[in-house]
């Protein structure tokens, strides 16, 4: 079995707030009759084996954050549910659901490829390291560019993508050449006088058997071919491991970041407040 990783990913879009998915919505019919093309030739073909499916998904950074994670966990399931019902699939694979709430990377990146207003100062709330609460606060403050941001970069932030990891691979069959035995020589007429002493030692036992030939070179090479690559098979795996504890660490740490930040805000609000009602007290005790 001559085996190969490849993948198939498909992506649905979800209408503002919603968590329910339309099979009519903008690029959406699309997806999903190249989602069912696939499936169906997975059935047929023997060959082909699903390792995992990955179902994750998405809301745009508009709203509040903690809705935000509910909405985007709400649209995996949803989605989940769908490919469930459709085809079986958790029952038929190892089906992972995940869920990123207010996704600013793929963000930024539609913002850099588009014509949106005040592009620079767009991008620099989005690169800055306050809350993503304050950046939406901020890019709100910049109507012209919120609003192109409102119709032609959110929209499609609102998804769930689905990643099919699958291995393909088709039987090779080899065949080696064994040579016929040759026929034994015919006895000799015995002379009738002999020519030579003819000596046999009887001391011998055992079977003659005649010992292969040595592989080819085609051969040294073919298993050379297959060493190389399940190292490079497990070099993969082991760089997979290492770019998922490092997108973990990533995350960890984004979260550690909002929740100080959330802190020195709560702290400062609460110092603000406090000045306040101490420089009210001083004017109301100065005015009697």
């Amino acid at each position: 079995m001559v085996k190969s990783q490849a993948d198939a990913d498909y992506s649905v879009r979800y209408q503002i707030n919603l968590a329910k998915l339309s099979s009519t919505l903008n690029g959406n019919p699309k997806e999903l009759d190249e989602l069912s093309a696939f499936v169906g030739n997975l059935m047929k073909d023997t060959l082909m084996h699903v390792k995992s499916a990955v179902i994750t998904g998405y809301s745009s950074p508009d709203g509040p954050v903690k809705f935000n994670e509910m909405l985007a966990k709400n649209r995996a399931q949803d989605f989940r549910n769908y490919v469930d019902k459709k085809y079986n699939f958790s029952k038929k694979y190892n089906v992972t659901v995940k869920s990123v709430a207010e996704d600013w990377e793929m963000c930024r990146a539609l913002v850099e490829q588009s014509a949106v207003p005040d592009k620079q100062a767009v991008l620099k709330v989005i690169d800055g390291k306050q809350s993503a609460d304050a950046k939406e606060l901020a890019l709100k403050k910049m109507p012209a560019a919120w609003n192109y941001m409102k119709k032609n970069i959110l929209p499609p932030l609102r998804r769930v993508e689905l990643t099919i990891n699958y291995g393909e691979g088709n039987v090779v069959e080899q065949r080696m050449m064994i040579p016929k035995p040759k026929p034994a020589p015919a006895p000799q007429p015995k002379a009738t006088e002999p020519c030579c002493e003819v000596v046999v030692d009887e001391s011998i036992t055992g079977i003659i058997a005649e010992m292969p030939e040595p592989k080819s070179d085609f051969e040294k090479l073919d298993k050379q071919a297959m060493k190389e690559a399940r190292q490079t098979e497990k070099m993969a795996r082991k760089e997979a491991r290492i770019a998922e504890k490092l997108v973990k660490k990533e995350t960890r740490d984004a979260r550690k970041l909002a929740k100080k930040e959330a802190r020195e805000a709560e702290k400062m609000a609460k110092a603000e407040a406090k000045a306040a009602k101490k420089s009210y007290k001083e004017l109301e005790k100065g005015m009697n």
